[in-house]
């Protein structure tokens, strides 16, 4: 028999950005010889999501400063559990389990890095050259995020993976609600023509950029509605917009939304204009959907879309995704051809089983290595 592989998944909190992707990873580790537990460091509503989860209710002070009831907690409960492995989100989780390790030894920890700013900050490329060992390895979404990690922490190829982010697009597929029901349960007009996107409302995301490239193509076609699903500090922001600009009944912020994919069948285009992008993992949800994409080219946006979405130079400039999105209004008909190729690289690209297989084998071979 196989020995058991004891891992722990580490989640700050109730982050959308990650929340789906810890869920996957979660279940890649469901059988034996695999046993996973999911530890939210604040309380969370989503334990139920996971075979085996629990919450330590630490308060956002307790992870400010010297984080020393944090750091207490985690230890003992990781001494008494004896974990093979821990699997970190986010740069704070990635540095206590640093600082936490020199004295674990846990054999094989790994951190996966989303995007491109978790070591803006000189002192956390300072932690990660303090506290790095053999223990530690990375997992990033995505090719650029690879190439970035190597670029600005010096570290070499044998040090990070890349596994793609993936969904269960069958699943998602079937819970798809239909247009009419979606645009009920968003508020959006029954006949009207929709361009919509999901994401956190933080100005990286580029949702003002979006809302004003949306405004010009009012006055071609007044029967368009914009929503925008999601939540965050920008909101303040583009309501006053929205408001200053005449757009109430045009633009629809909808807020947070629980398993908002289900809804994607209200948009007939999606748009995502953020201006820094470490993958899109909304992009393979609109892709199983069957929906037309406009989006940004940076980061691993271009990977996932192939040449079969229009993508945007990232800027602070409105007018290119205007004019892409009054072509895609025009009803081209080779927009729609690409919406059923798109689908089809999500299966061929980015399957969830594929995904899963991929984290497997990295946690058996970090495993097995470090053990001989």
């Amino acid at each position: 028999m196989a020995k058991k592989i004891r891992i722990l998944q580490l989640i700050i909190s109730d982050d959308p950005g990650i929340l789906d992707l810890t869920r996957e990873i979660s279940q890649a580790f469901s059988k034996a010889p695999y046993e996973i537990t999911n530890a939210f460091l604040h309380q969370t509503k989503h334990l139920a999501d996971y075979d085996k989860a629990l919450s330590f209710h630490f308060k956002k002070t307790d992870l400010n400063g010297l984080r020393l009831k944090a750091l207490w907690q985690l230890y003992r409960y990781c001494r008494q559990e004896k974990f093979d492995v821990v699997i970190t989100h986010r740069f704070k989780l990635l540095h206590i389990m640093l600082t936490l390790n020199r004295f674990l030894n846990i054999p094989t920890c790994i951190s996966v890095i989303h995007g491109f700013d978790e070591f803006k900050r000189g002192y956390r490329r300072r932690s990660i050259a303090l506290g790095w060992s053999k223990h530690w390895h990375f997992v990033a979404v995505s090719e650029p995020v690879s190439a970035y990690l190597k670029r600005v922490l010096k570290l070499e190829a044998a040090d990070i993976s890349i596994i793609h982010n993936a969904i269960d697009a069958q699943q998602l597929t079937s819970s798809l609600k239909t247009k009419s029901q979606s645009k009920r349960v968003l508020n959006l007009n029954e006949d009207a023509f929709v361009f919509g996107t999901i994401g956190r409302l933080v100005p990286l995301k580029g949702h003002l950029v979006l809302i004003k490239a949306f405004q010009m193509t009012l006055d071609k076609h007044p029967n368009s509605q914009l929503v925008i699903i999601g939540e965050g500090r920008e909101r303040p922001v583009l309501e006053q917009y929205i408001a200053d600009h005449g757009l109430t009944q045009s633009v629809k912020l909808s807020g947070h939304i629980d398993d908002a994919a289900s809804l994607l069948k209200s948009i007939d285009v999606f748009i995502l204009p953020s201006l820094k992008e470490g993958f899109g993992l909304v992009l393979l949800e609109a892709m199983a959907a069957k929906i037309p994409i406009i989006a940004s080219n940076t980061g691993g946006i271009p990977y996932v879309l192939g040449k079969l979405g229009r993508l945007i130079a990232p800027i602070d400039e409105p007018k290119a995704y205007a004019t892409a999105m009054l072509q895609h209004l025009s009803g081209d008909k080779e927009i729609a051809q690409n919406s059923e190729r798109l689908n089809k690289r999500l299966y061929d690209k980015f399957d969830i089983h594929h995904f899963q297989k991929s984290w497997q084998q990295l946690v058996t071979e970090k495993s097995t290595n470090t053990n001989r």
